[in-house]
């Protein structure tokens, strides 16, 4: 079968693993072009033999700062979609965020996905459960659209980023002390993230052999000096502010004990698969596929429309043993191989094909739901 990713980011481990998996069973995978004008059509003629166009993360074709121009790139991107259907391509899209985080009209976008899912496109994947239900309520989507909507778990990290090294060395080269208990939050600084509320937070609940490391490229140079400001007059918290290479990763996951991802919303978390693929504990919203993914048993969760419930999980921490949570994060995450993946991300490409039926998640030897 031939796919093409569309967008196709050459930064992210995700869909680089899934493109491996699925070439490993005989599958090609391109990589779509980015073309101001018509880039889904232009890919196609990039790549005539196309059997199935796995879109990603469409507010790519749409995003806009203004209504008039984000109604004339939604039309746009709508319409491209109904010409490769015109053209005999079947359309799948893989759900990671429910509409755009920090997006202007979040109505107008759930309004475009739910014309998009019940009419142009075939089939859509979600990493689980509560990812299916999600959209269900927040598209106001039929039962015909529902069928279409598949689970197909998030496959691990492991391997994606360099695995050697100790946690000595690790605190040595970060200038953290060797004894501390060290929490991490790792990833891309925006304002849904959360950052400043989580710097606070430790500086009221935090004992004093814990530390916090905050390590990430802010969105906007606002937002930068927030962070900064507040790492700069709060104990026992130090900060990398800029873009993490691939080769440092490994440096800031041996040196923590527990990642923290204090999230205002979230669907499925690639920082979580990371530090779960690492074995380390997770402290996060028990919002989307979280709850799914890290359970009471790999680290803390809470709700986030609690005014203590951060709090309440950093604290949490105290009394429990790090490690026996970050061990078990690895073996759950281990489950999620790409190679079953792949071959069930395949298997949703045959049932928009209508060539067969996707299995039950159960079926796949991934974990149950």
């Amino acid at each position: 079968m031939n796919v093409l990713f569309a967008p196709y980011a050459e930064s992210n481990p995700y869909q680089a693993n899934l493109r491996d998996g699925l070439a490993a069973q005989g599958d090609t995978v391109e990589a779509a072009v980015w073309d101001p004008f018509l880039p889904l059509v232009r890919s196609y003629l990039r790549a005539r033999d196309t059997d199935v166009v796995h879109l990603h993360w469409l507010h790519e074709y749409f995003q806009a700062r203004s209504r008039p121009v984000f109604l004339v790139r939604a039309a746009v991107f709508l319409l491209q979609v109904w010409l490769l259907r015109l053209l005999g391509l079947r359309v799948v899209w893989t759900l990671h965020n429910l509409t755009a985080h920090e997006f202007p009209f979040p109505a107008a976008e759930a309004r475009l996905k739910r014309v998009f899912v019940q009419s142009l496109c075939d089939a859509v994947v979600v990493h689980c459960e509560a990812a299916r239900e999600s959209a269900v309520d927040t598209y106001g989507l039929d039962d015909d659209a529902r069928s279409k909507i598949h689970v197909v778990p998030h496959g691990h990290y492991r391997g994606n980023y360099p695995s050697e090294g100790s946690r000595g060395a690790a605190r040595d080269s970060l200038g953290l002390p060797a004894d501390a208990t060290v929490l991490l939050y790792f990833g891309q600084i925006r304002p849904y993230k959360n950052v400043p509320v989580l710097i606070e937070t430790f500086a009221e609940v935090s004992e004093p052999g814990t530390w916090l490391v905050v390590a990430g490229n802010p969105r906007s140079e606002s937002i930068r000096a927030k962070v900064a400001s507040l790492v700069e007059t709060t104990d026992r918290v130090t900060a990398h502010l800029d873009y993490v290479p691939d080769e440092d990763v490994g440096t800031y996951m041996h040196a923590s004990d527990a990642v923290v991802l204090p999230f205002r919303d979230v669907l499925t978390s690639g920082s979580a698969v990371l530090a779960m693929s690492y074995g380390r504990a997770v402290v996060a919203p028990a919002i989307g596929c979280l709850p799914a993914l890290v359970g009471p048993d790999g680290g803390a969760l809470y709700d986030p429309d609690r005014p203590d419930g951060l709090a309440d999980a950093l604290r949490s921490l105290e009394s429990r043993s790090l490690d026996a949570l970050g061990q078990r994060n690895r073996e759950r995450i281990a489950a999620c191989d790409w190679e079953p993946i792949a071959e069930r991300t395949a298997s949703v490409y045959r049932a928009a094909r209508g060539a067969g039926a996707v299995p039950d998640v159960s079926e796949s030897g991934l974990y149950a739901e």
